[in-house]
């Protein structure tokens, strides 16, 4: 299948060109199911995490004007820590509940999750960075996760729940 892939490394926060990527061939074992399928689909699109030569370029990847594409006017997108979403399942598209760990309160309820990054490994001394996943907020919720934000300061952790038939928007 056409599958459009990184032909140099770029690093994270720049902005695709033309000669950053290519169009290649991948077999469907070889291909991540989002990913794109057309160079214009990624070029002028900000990268989100550092891309390396052969790389697939993924919507969850890159930033650009459709993040929030599809979402009601007034939702915000931010990206939070969570305690090992990868582990359950969570990809773009679901809908799910946030959750402080230390308090146990609910900071967001039925929220879609935009994009999903899986903890890096630390490069050097000290922790590596946590999971994230960004989410599609609206302003009372984006109050709330802020709230449970500076809580992480304490300790706190925040956890993220699958709701129940959540399915994927792709």
């Amino acid at each position: 299948m056409p599958t459009v892939v990184m032909v140099r490394d770029v690093g994270a926060g720049q902005r695709l060109g033309p000669d950053d990527v290519a169009l290649a061939t991948r077999s469907d074992g070889l291909r991540p199911g989002s990913a794109l399928a057309r160079v214009e689909a990624a070029v002028g699109r900000v990268v989100t995490t550092p891309l390396t030569v052969h790389d697939v370029v993924t919507p969850e990847r890159l930033l650009g004007p459709d993040l929030l594409a599809g979402q009601p006017a007034d939702r915000v997108a931010i990206s939070v820590p969570v305690l090992d979403a990868a582990s359950i399942g969570v990809r773009p598209g679901h809908h799910v509940d946030l959750y402080a760990t230390g308090s146990g309160a609910r900071a967001a309820t039925d929220v879609v999750v935009l994009a999903v990054h899986d903890a890096e490994e630390s490069t050097g001394l000290g922790a590596g960075a946590p999971a994230r996943v960004t989410l599609a907020l609206d302003p009372a919720q984006a109050t709330e996760v802020a709230r449970g934000l500076s809580a992480l300061e304490a300790g706190q952790s925040l956890v993220i729940a699958i709701r129940h038939g959540s399915g994927s928007a792709q």
